[in-house]
């Protein structure tokens, strides 16, 4: 097959871009030729039946970017649509065979921001004219059907596809995300643990909580540290990823937080800690829940993110309702503090991870590909 990927920036960094680079690695080597649409790329080791196509966009702002970039996509892939089987696109644009809303519902999370906002974060919301983009072009897939079938990446998706913009029912088809079960694996504890915990002057029987994520605020990065912080053992938070931190940086009063920035060799991260927590305010899914399970990490999460779904409460980790309840959170990681809990956790952890493999994905992409050619 000839299917064409579209994805604004086609990078290792990030969940969401390095679950593409994944899928379009799977596709080429299972002889598909994959050709990418994207305002850039990185290239790395796997280029054999695979094709780059540069996007122009006014990358000046976001609003600007994202603009530009669909409006580009649409003139592309309007004069070359019948050279491709699929068009599949990961991105909020307006002509495709697939969209995979592997960004959720913005309305959704808009609505879960606001939520949990004081008057002036609200009034900053409203008036930022991204927003208005995206719940624009949101509208405009879902309202006009400018797809054939759309793929949610977990049932909480779906949910909010369907209740917001009464897309119909059997016009979703949700696949789960998949895991490099090679790259995030608990033998990476041997290589890497002491390394991490020396570069970061992390005692080596400190138990260990990693957070990673960009975004911190959508991401209940705040919820974490206040929970840790309540917790009379000493503890080290380390933070993977981006986002603002000067307010963050102020609770901190006792434990040890490490804000680490964006990891290229985030395995190497999972493979120092002892527990994942990602206390998010919404994420329609989160690959960081399936490379922690991987990687034979207990899990904390919140049934905001769609990855929930995949968790039994009490067996590979804790799912608590709302990421506000610092005392529900607290009590979640006190009890994987006990070494033995962890252990049993960890073994359930990596045996749901391995249900959750490309060949699985590859497969079920291709039932859906099935359907439309």
């Amino acid at each position: 097959m000839k299917i064409a990927i579209v994805r604004k920036k086609y990078t290792f960094h990030g969940g969401a871009e390095g679950f593409s680079q994944a899928l379009v690695k799977n596709l080429a080597a299972e002889g598909h030729e994959v050709h990418i649409f994207s305002i850039k790329w990185d290239v790395q080791g796997h280029t054999e039946n695979v094709y780059f196509h540069r996007v122009p966009a006014v990358s000046v702002n976001s609003l600007l970017r994202d603009l530009t970039f669909a409006v580009n996509t649409y003139r592309i892939l309007k004069r070359t649509r019948a050279e491709f089987d699929i068009i599949q696109s990961h991105d909020k644009t307006l002509l495709q065979d697939i969209y995979r809303a592997g960004d959720g519902c913005h309305r959704e999370w808009l609505r879960q921001r606001l939520r949990r906002a004081g008057l002036l974060q609200k009034i900053l919301t409203y008036a930022n004219p991204y927003h208005w983009l995206i719940l624009a072009l949101e509208r405009r897939i879902f309202k006009e059907k400018r797809f054939k079938r759309i793929i949610a990446i977990s049932n909480l998706v779906k949910k909010n596809i369907i209740d917001h913009y009464g897309v119909d029912d059997d016009l979703i088809d949700v696949i789960y995300n998949a895991v490099d079960l090679e790259r995030f694996h608990p033998e990476k504890k041997k290589l890497y643990r002491n390394e991490i915990r020396q570069t970061y002057n992390i005692p080596r029987e400190r138990i260990v909580i990693l957070f990673v994520g960009s975004g911190f605020e959508r991401k209940g990065l705040a919820y974490l540290i206040k929970a840790v912080e309540s917790i009379k053992e000493p503890l080290t938070l380390m933070v993977a990823g981006k986002g603002r931190s000067e307010k963050l940086k102020k609770l901190i009063k006792k434990q040890q937080v490490i804000f680490c920035g964006p990891q290229k060799n985030i395995e190497r991260f999972y493979a120092s800690a002892d527990i994942f927590a990602f206390p998010t305010i919404y994420e329609p899914f989160g690959n960081v829940h399936l490379e922690a399970l991987a990687s034979g990490l207990p899990v904390i999460t919140t049934r905001l993110s769609g990855a929930s779904e995949i968790i039994e409460n009490g067996k590979q980790g804790f799912v608590i309702d709302e990421p506000e309840d610092i005392d529900t959170l607290r009590n979640a990681i006190e009890l994987l503090l006990d070494k033995d809990l962890r252990a049993d956790m960890s073994v359930r952890a990596r045996v749901l991870a391995e249900r959750f493999n490309f060949q699985r994905h590859i497969g079920e992409m291709f039932d859906l590909y099935s359907k439309l050619i």
